[in-house]
């Protein structure tokens, strides 16, 4: 593995952990649960975590989505979680699907060009980002995401949900 792929596993991991820390100390009751005026509860923000990684780094290494059937949709930039109102996937089933992504993306970087994932730090001035900028660009949005998670998670504990 290169060092680029390296670097990428490492901030990869160090990330979803946290996303999945959070997400397992969540009670089932509070997991749908928006506060009044806004419209993403922490079941959506970690499945979006999870369609963010498939659309900007999945579909580029290996070619294909591979989040389940009507995910991207639901998950998606232009999903509206507050006005959906289909039975959402469990936590254990996102918890899981977050888990095996995480596998995948440390297989699929192991077996990457160290062409295609490009310079991270390199960007602008005629210079196209590699993969590499892709898989941060997503951790960041998932870092963001996990904040989220987390003020609902200190607002479900404080007993306002």
């Amino acid at each position: 593995m290169n060092a680029t792929a390296e670097a990428l596993t490492t901030l990869a991991w160090q990330v979803r952990v946290r996303t999945l820390h959070i997400l397992g100390q969540a009670e089932q009751s509070w997991l749908l649960w928006t506060p009044k005026g806004t419209a993403n509860h922490m079941i959506w923000h970690a499945g979006h975590a999870l369609w963010v990684q498939d659309a900007i780094c999945v579909k580029l290494l290996a070619g294909k989505s591979e989040l389940p059937s009507g995910w991207a949709k639901r998950l998606g930039m232009d999903s509206n979680p507050a006005l959906d109102r289909e039975t959402w996937p469990s936590s254990t089933q996102v918890a899981d699907l977050l888990t095996r992504q995480l596998s995948r993306l440390k297989e699929l970087l192991a077996g990457a060009d160290g062409k295609l994932l490009g310079d991270m730090a390199v960007w602008g001035d005629g210079v196209e980002p590699g993969v590499g900028f892709n898989i941060i660009h997503g951790l960041h949005d998932e870092a963001i995401h996990q904040g989220e998670m987390y003020l609902l998670l200190k607002m479900c504990r404080a007993g306002h949900c």
